[in-house]
């Protein structure tokens, strides 16, 4: 790990992983760990079956072709495993079958067209790369961050950006609702990076230190709780129930309203806060389900408005802050 930070800040020979006995010992030692703690003759058992799929993404070295390799399809094996694990400069590449494999970073990551096949209702995303950086990267260990950070990145929106495509062609009536396409809710879930992994840039990735671990289960915990506090609150919105909608708000909360929408300011507290539900949040703002939810450090949805004319319709943003299970504040604009 250190000498991965290391290469960041000075110039070290580079090694391939065929020139480094290393690599094929750990890629011996990532096969065996596997095979401990994995029993794979029982999920092949499994395979064909209506037990949950299990998708791991590759790509060919040689041919270039994306591989997604789909336990429904065939058992997965611990070789398959590595494929999607074997990142070129730590590892050499894995034989699986005929094919010669890489980590799928390099086409589809992950492999959602593979998801999109078993027709979902809804795709949750948990995204470990961040979106949004708020200072321009200035280091090295920034700059080969921020790369990492956005090459991992690119192909996910691109697969993403189909989605909504689609579902914004359903809702219009551009696409026939024939049952060859259908409408999938997108939820983006993406984690923040900590300070500690921060500083070690990429390199934190190979990081194994107990502490840092626990601390990173420890907020994968609270955003899990803060994404279903805020599903809840979503479904009382869609369901149209001013009691449930106000049952999601912490008793301190603050709400405000901007154009497109009515224009409110700072509402605090349940009891004030009711009667713009009552009178706005349930009756004329939509969420738009053919956007994706992204639940950060904040839950943002897109949300629709309809004048009295229903062809007038405008678009906004709603933005809620949760804390311990309630939202503190909800901002709606444009």
């Amino acid at each position: 790990m250190w000498a991965a930070r290391l290469e960041n800040l000075v110039v070290l020979p580079a090694v391939s992983p065929y020139d480094n006995p290393a690599s094929a010992q750990a890629l011996a030692e990532f096969r065996a760990m596997l095979e401990r703690r994995v029993d794979f003759d029982r999920l092949a058992g499994l395979a064909g079956g209506s037990a949950p799929m299990l998708l791991l993404g590759a790509v060919d070295v040689l041919s270039g072709d994306f591989r997604a390799f789909n336990s429904r399809r065939e058992p997965i094996t611990a070789d398959m495993v590595l494929a999607s694990a074997a990142i070129p400069n730590l590892f050499r590449a894995v034989r699986v079958g005929d094919g010669t494999f890489w980590d799928g970073l390099f086409s589809q990551n992950p492999p959602v067209r593979e998801l999109v096949d078993t027709r979902p209702d809804e795709l949750w995303v948990i995204q470990i790369n961040s979106s949004r950086r708020e200072g321009e990267p200035r280091t090295m260990v920034e700059i080969a961050d921020r790369r990492n950070e956005l090459s991992g990145n690119l192909s996910l929106h691109q697969e993403l950006g189909f989605i909504e495509k689609v579902d914004q062609l359903l809702e219009e009536g551009r696409l026939a609702a024939d049952g060859r396409y259908q409408q999938i809710v997108v939820r983006l879930l993406e984690l923040t990076r900590p300070p500690r992994s921060r500083s070690l840039g990429t390199a934190s990735k190979l990081n194994r230190d107990p502490a840092f671990i626990r601390q990173l289960l420890a907020h994968g915990r609270a955003r899990a709780e803060e994404f279903l506090a805020a599903l809840a609150f979503e479904r009382a919105w869609r369901d149209r129930d001013p009691a449930a909608v106000l049952g999601c708000f912490a008793d301190d909360a603050e709400l405000s309203s901007a154009p497109p929408f009515p224009d409110q300011a700072g509402l605090r507290g349940r009891q004030r806060i009711g009667r713009f539900v009552r009178q706005h949040l349930t009756t004329s703002l939509h969420l738009d389900p053919t956007r994706k939810q992204v639940a950060g450090d904040r839950v943002t949805w897109t949300v629709r408005a309809y004048r009295d004319d229903p062809a007038e319709r405008v678009q906004g943003r709603a933005e809620a802050e949760l804390r311990h299970g309630k939202v503190v504040a909800l901002r709606l604009g444009g």
